[in-house]
């Protein structure tokens, strides 16, 4: 007996240093959660290995420690994660409400059905920790959740349906403003990005403007700054029954830097980018202002049934580059088609636009091409470039119609390949215009350019 109880001493005491050793590799703590159950493991010599707490213990964890999920979780009450923490993923997953605290999220992350709040450190949120994906389920408001918490957002490879639509923070908007920024999706602060590497498709059936970018009203020299949207696939599901003008898939108002590229916009109620504003008019002034904005290497698709506006309009921007896009099969006859720049009136500024290198093909509209339209209320364009640009069987190849009686000037028109037109150029409108470039083009010389009306044109260079 006694020998059998000497064995026995002996393997405890081989288990106690096998345990000591294992729990002096760190100093760090790791919290383990399983079954609603949080097991602390110290990891120093001098405390135990293992104490059993709950849940709500986990308020109680020290700054810079490892949460371990290995277990679905489902909590009513806010998880407010401890300051600098990492929640490592390990299988598991948590859904409730949660406040992240300088979070850090790791491993195959899965926050299903989890409204967040707070800030994570991650340099990017993948929307595959959050979102559905699945073409059916709501993904609107998550996505507008993530954009509330990180300023990188990277959507997985899915089908993300958007249904609701974005709750605009602001209480002092009027009706009207709420109403030209209502979106499924909204950003009104800086230094966000919504980017794709994997053939993200965003899908609605809804009239509803897919996103919204803007800055609140009269807050031209605070305006949102740094956004950029890349790589991402927007799909209207138009059965070109209805038409919806001021419905757009990405709306612009207000913004000082914004970049959309490398997108695919497949049919659209409105415009697939549209730069616009408050409905701004004489007596309220011009209340918003889109500055520095790069519109690159997009493919631009109406589809079939032609039941749209234009593939871009710019009706108030200042510095903006449309560049590399190919734009096919837009517009309803009675709007005016691919690229359309055109302000409503007065307060609207078109200063230094530059429309370079894009294809366009079989566009329909009053225009069907490139339109820039001074319009009759005193609206004034400055530094207009359409160089090098390709337009086919369209309407007409570029269109110029100045109806405004104030002299608008700098139109450099120079180096574009305009074939299979109705009309390659067509000018025409009243009042003045000066210093304008016309050279290069590759045209019918049947259809030359006509300037047509009683529009004057000093110092034209042909």
């Amino acid at each position: 007996m006694k020998k059998n109880t000497g064995i026995i001493v002996i393997f405890w005491a081989i288990l106690a240093v096998i345990c000591t050793a294992s729990c002096c590799v760190s100093k760090k703590t790791q919290h383990i959660i399983s079954d609603g159950i949080i097991y602390s493991q110290k990891r120093t010599s001098s405390e135990k290995c293992l104490s059993v707490r709950t849940l709500k213990d986990i308020y109680k964890a020290k700054p810079y420690s490892h949460l371990r999920i290995h277990k679905d979780i489902i909590f009513v009450d806010t998880l407010v994660v401890p300051k600098d923490c990492e929640l490592y993923f390990d299988g598991g997953s948590l859904a409730g409400p949660i406040k992240f605290q300088r979070t850090y999220l790791s491993g195959k992350v899965a926050l299903l059905e989890s409204t967040l709040s707070g800030d994570i450190t991650n340099s990017t949120f993948h929307t595959s920790w959050l979102c559905h994906r699945d073409g059916i389920k709501d993904d609107a408001a998550i996505i507008n959740n993530i954009i509330e918490i990180c300023d990188s957002v990277c959507f997985d490879k899915g089908t993300y349906r958007l249904i609701s639509l974005h709750n605009i923070p602001f209480s002092d908007f009027t009706k009207s403003n709420r109403q030209s920024v209502l979106s499924h999706i909204g950003i009104n602060r800086d230094n966000v990005c919504l980017y794709s590497d994997s053939g993200a498709v965003l899908i609605s059936s809804l009239p509803e403007t897919m996103i919204s970018i803007y800055s609140r009203p009269y807050s031209i020299d605070n305006s949102v700054q740094n956004i950029s949207i890349r790589g991402l696939n927007f799909c209207i599901e138009n059965d070109g029954k209805n038409f919806y003008e001021f419905k757009h898939t990405i709306k612009v108002v207000g913004v000082n830097g914004a970049y959309i590229q490398g997108c695919v916009f497949n049919d659209f109620w409105g415009d697939a980018i549209c730069l616009s504003h408050y409905g701004d008019t004489r007596e309220t002034g011009e209340r918003s202002r889109n500055s520095n904005v790069a519109i690159v290497n997009n493919s631009i698709i109406g589809g079939k049934h032609h039941s749209n506006r234009n593939g871009i309009s710019v009706i108030n921007g200042k510095s903006v580059l449309i560049e590399g896009n190919i734009i096919q099969e837009t517009s309803r006859k009675d709007m005016p088609g691919a690229i359309d720049i055109e302000p409503n009136n007065e307060t609207n500024t078109i200063v230094d636009i530059k429309i370079v290198n894009n294809t366009i093909d079989r566009c329909q509209g009053t225009a069907g091409g490139i339109c820039i339209h001074s319009n009759g209320k005193g609206s004034k364009l400055s530094n207009i470039t359409i160089e090098n640009n390709t337009v086919t069987k369209s309407t007409a190849g570029i269109a110029i119609v100045e109806s405004g009686t104030n002299s608008s000037s700098g139109y450099t028109i120079k180096n574009n390949t305009l074939e299979g037109n109705k009309n390659d150029f067509f000018f025409y409108g009243k009042g003045e215009s000066k210093n304008w470039v016309v050279t290069g083009n590759k045209y019918k010389k049947t259809n030359s350019p006509k300037f047509g009306g009683n529009i004057k044109i000093n110092n034209l260079i042909q």
